[in-house]
């Protein structure tokens, strides 16, 4: 305030109008800026004293700080435009409306103000504030880069909290699903076992009344007897594959480990499904070839299990031509290969990722031709596992199948 224009002994015309420009031009908050505006207001009378210029100078600035409020509220709703218009509007706005204040409340006759001094102070402080302007133009755009910053940096702690709320929230619905994995593993385990009970009573029972009708062929209880005993058998194997596939999700299916003659095992898988392909004319073959170890290190009971499900599941889905199991050792591994080939109906490109998920089926309708709980793949593929092995499949829908077993000649125990 005692930095100004001063023509002769006149009064001095100082650049109080700066600061206020400033204001409107780097502060958000129109308070900030009214109470800077009256600030200075009341600073008059401690430079000038409680002098007549003094009061319309003070009045004069209460009123400039009143407008450059309402320019920070024009601002606000304004965000587009630009920093040098903004300048130009505070810089024109709050010259023009104090050279109209001190015309109308001035110490100064209107007319002596307006003809000599108003020609000089009104350029001198347009041109002044502009210079000053343009000095902090960088400050300006240092500010709004802190702004921005401090935006981002209160966008990033609230998408931290979102995050970490999440992983939590996922966290306990994991839980939440292990636990439901673990009692329903439970209830099977236990349900399967309640299960068989009464159902090795049924077989015991229809064996028993097979025996006593004895060599009557043509017998009606002998003929039911049979028909007792063979669904029995069905359903036992159905309730024995969902206590297995019950006891892997638990990981409580123990392996027993030890020597198995590859030779024994594929003689005996050839007895056992011979009788299912020859009551469908179908060709069945098994073969060994010279490279094959003579005794492999696993489970005998397992592997036997797995083979079984896919030659049963082979012949099952085969209405003409032939079954085969081949054993032969992979040249790039130390790894026996059990390929069990069919001439059947194959299985659709999409689906053959599908199969050895449990309970699903290529077929899933109701009515279908080939019945099955669809566990046998899902079993053979995480019983593959265990043993240290994979369990692939080829396959072109109408041509035939392929599933090919891999296991390590003596996996590692552990």
């Amino acid at each position: 305030m005692k930095v100004g224009f001063q023509i002769g002994d006149g009064p001095v015309f100082d650049l109080r109008v700066v600061p206020i420009i400033f204001a409107t031009l780097m502060f958000r908050n129109p308070w900030q800026v009214l109470i800077i505006g009256l600030g200075i207001a009341a600073a008059r009378y401690g430079v000038n004293g409680l002098t007549a210029s003094a009061i319309t100078g003070s009045i004069n600035i209460s009123i400039l700080a009143f407008a450059s409020a309402g320019l920070v509220m024009l601002y606000a709703r304004k965000p587009n435009w630009s920093y040098p218009l903004r300048a130009t509007i505070s810089l024109l706005s709050i010259n023009i409306l104090q050279v109209s204040g001190i015309a109308t409340f001035g110490s100064l006759s209107r007319e002596l103000y307006l003809k000599q001094y108003m020609p000089y102070t009104l350029p001198l402080s347009i041109v002044l504030g502009a210079f000053f302007i343009f000095i902090i133009y960088d400050f300006y755009k240092d500010q709004l880069r802190a702004e921005e910053l401090r935006k981002k940096n209160i966008i990033l702690v609230e998408q931290k909290l979102e995050l970490i709320e999440a992983h939590q929230e996922l966290e306990y619905k994991a839980l939440q699903i292990i636990k439901s994995s673990e009692y329903k593993s439970d209830f099977m385990s236990n349900m399967s076992h309640e299960l068989r009970t009464p159902l090795n009573s049924i077989i015991l029972l229809s064996e028993l009344i097979r025996d006593n009708e004895g060599n009557k062929e043509q017998s009606e209880n002998r003929q039911y007897a049979d028909i007792i005993n063979t669904s029995s058998q069905e359903l036992l194997r159905i309730i024995n594959d969902i206590l297995d596939l019950s006891k892997v999700e638990a990981g409580k299916l123990e392996m027993d480990w030890g020597d198995i003659s590859i030779e024994d095992l594929a003689q005996t898988m050839y007895y056992q499904m011979a009788p299912m392909a020859n009551e469908k004319n179908l060709g069945i073959s098994v073969s060994v070839a010279e490279e094959v170890p003579a005794m492999v290190f696993s489970d005998g009971l397992r592997l036997s299990q797995i083979l079984r499900n896919l030659l049963s599941n082979a012949v099952k889905f085969t209405d003409k031509g032939s079954v085969s199991l081949e054993v032969y050792k992979d040249h790039d591994s130390d790894f026996l290969v059990f390929a069990v080939k069919d001439t059947g109906i194959g299985i659709d490109e999409e689906f053959q990722k599908l199969v050895f998920e449990a309970f699903l089926q290529e077929d899933g309708t109701i009515k279908r031709k080939y019945e099955g709980t669809g566990l046998g793949l899902s079993i053979s593929h995480q019983l593959a596992r265990m043993l240290g092995g994979s369990l692939t499949l080829k396959s072109i829908k109408g041509v035939g199948s392929e599933f090919a077993l891999r296991l390590p000649i003596k996996p590692p125990l552990g």
